[in-house]
């Protein structure tokens, strides 16, 4: 079905009283506002917004124009892994969309129209080359993130992007404005979707990877998990997601291999201790087909976390700023792969495994989790319930879940995995 030319019209005139200055407010929930540095003429040409993290998430807050112009704020989660400018269904209503193939029992839908004006900080972004859209049948663009869109590659590609986790500052800006900082890297960028890819050392190993901050954690080949094994007996590995390799608890999560690696290489800097998780190869040639080329991995925000990170997509660059050390306790955790699910639980999806012996006693897959210690779970953020279960390796949670319908305490230890 072709998009309305009532709501295109609309849509159009929207973006054009945004664009003429209309007055809007920035501040919000999550206290976003320009940077204060920027002068008035440097507005059209970038911003710097604030930024929260949950399970290592870039979510910032953006504007909507609804087809009869008015403001529409929701926050949004920051994703170079994927080219979709994905809603959440009360999102895209709201901003006038037919969601009606949602009604057919999908989980998402993409819609045949074109992408409602968005801005960010004082900045309209391009939604007009190619940008798809879809929707999603969730009160929030994903369980477990507190985000109602996303802001995908295909956005990004046009601009010169900052991601400094360290001050937990976000910036876009058009090409030549700002002046690169940090060890230069190039990459390689898909022209239409935006996802990008960049070459780091692994034990002597050029890899390519993607580069993905919207993923909480590292994933890569199992091909590479499997060679660094037999290189390397004494590296400890365990099955099963945890910490920020524990995405959304999809069913091929409690089959990988989790392993941490001594250090990866990026140009002349280096990270130390990263979680990943190593999956079926098929998994990247799915991932391939919408980067810049093969990839055996992509690098997730475990590792991002750590920098100062510019993507210059126009010009194919890279700029990479070390900064402080991150926390050092991702895997010193409680040995569950969760799911966060649409009504606010949380499911166990599965219990890492040594040897086919599970991390945790008492716990079986499937079970509803309902407290961990004195934190009540459900409706929480998927970075809250995962925090529940770190600590200090030897420390002990009570752990209530929910099985055929009785109520279960587990006593947990938490381990340093894997």
């Amino acid at each position: 079905m072709q998009p309305s030319r009532t709501l295109l019209k609309l849509q159009t005139i929207a973006l054009i009283v945004w664009i003429m200055g209309r007055s809007l407010l920035i501040a919000g929930p999550i206290g976003l506002s320009p940077a204060g540095d920027q002068t008035a003429a440097d507005l059209s040409l970038s911003t710097t917004v604030a930024f929260i993290i949950d399970h290592n998430r870039m979510i910032v807050e953006v504007e909507f124009a609804r087809p009869d112009g008015t403001i529409r704020k929701a926050r949004a989660w920051v994703d170079t892994g994927s080219q979709f400018l994905t809603l959440s269904e009360p999102l895209a209503r709201d901003l006038g969309f037919d969601v009606s193939g949602l009604k057919e029992g999908k989980q998402s839908v993409e819609l045949n129209a074109s992408a409602p004006p968005m801005r960010l900080g004082k900045l309209p972004l391009r939604v007009d080359d190619g940008v798809r859209l879809n929707a999603r049948s969730v009160a929030l663009v994903w369980p477990g993130i507190p985000a109602e869109a996303t802001i995908p590659a295909s956005i990004l590609r046009h601009y010169d992007v900052v991601f400094d986790y360290p001050a937990r500052l976000l910036t876009i800006a058009r090409s030549g404005v700002l002046k690169p900082r940090g060890a230069g890297i190039k990459c390689l960028v898909n022209s239409e979707t935006g996802l990008f890819m960049i070459a780091a050392v692994v034990d002597g190993d050029t890899v390519q990877f993607g580069v993905d901050n919207g993923s909480a954690g590292t994933w890569i080949s199992n091909t590479l998990t499997t060679r660094w094994s037999e290189r390397h007996p004494d590296w400890p590995r365990k099955t099963g997601a945890v910490g920020s390799t524990n995405f959304f608890g999809l069913p091929f999560e409690t089959g990988g291999i989790l392993m941490q690696l001594p250090e990866i290489r990026i140009a002349e800097l280096t990270v130390r201790n990263s979680a990943v998780l190593g999956l079926d190869q098929s998994l990247f040639d799915w991932y391939s087909q919408k980067s810049a080329g093969k990839v055996l991995g992509f690098i997730g925000a475990n590792v991002l976390k750590n920098f100062r990170l510019e993507i210059d997509f126009p010009n194919r660059m890279t700029y990479w700023e070390k900064g402080p050390v991150t926390e050092p306790n991702d895997l010193d955790i409680i040995g569950l792969t969760l799911r966060p699910e649409a009504d606010g639980n949380f499911t166990v999806a599965g219990v890492v495994k040594t040897g086919g012996q599970p991390a945790v006693e008492g716990i079986q897959p499937g079970d509803k989790l309902i407290r961990v210690g004195e934190m009540d779970i459900p409706n929480a953020t998927m970075d809250a319930v995962v925090n529940a279960l770190r600590g200090e390796p030897g420390a002990t949670r009570n752990i209530v879940v929910e099985r055929d319908g009785k109520r279960l305490t587990v006593k947990a230890k938490v381990q340093r995995l894997p």
